[in-house]
């Protein structure tokens, strides 16, 4: 029973560090969102800010959830390549931030993002 305790234990071990891992931190999240979002979005994700032909997103907006089929994925790479979720382009102020921020990071920031929405009812 000893031997296979010391054989299970390190395979418990990584599941639970992959489980971990793929968890995304809303610590994480709004530290991005503060350093990279926050400047046109504001810090509570009502968006707003005008830009010569466009206004910056209200990412609580109820509307958005139904927009993006209620998938992260779609908003992951709205973030990533700028598309929404027919492949449009959104507004051309929005950076794209693939090469600049990793898939966790996004997924970070997406968690993080439905801590607005839901601050926001």
């Amino acid at each position: 029973m000893k031997h296979l305790t010391l054989k299970v234990a390190p395979i418990l071990a990584l599941c639970v560090a992959t489980a971990h891992a793929s968890t995304p931190s809303l610590t994480a999240g709004r530290t991005l969102y503060r350093e990279h979002c926050m400047s046109c979005h504001r810090a509570d994700g009502r968006g707003g800010v005008h830009f010569s032909h466009s206004v910056s997103a209200d990412l609580r907006a109820p509307g958005l959830e139904r927009t993006y089929r209620h998938q992260d994925a779609l908003i992951e790479r709205a973030i990533l390549l700028g598309r929404d979720q027919d492949d449009a382009m959104l507004n051309p102020p929005m950076p794209h931030w693939a090469g600049r921020l990793d898939r966790r990071q996004v997924r970070d920031v997406v968690a993080y993002l439905h801590t607005l929405r839901a601050d926001r009812r």
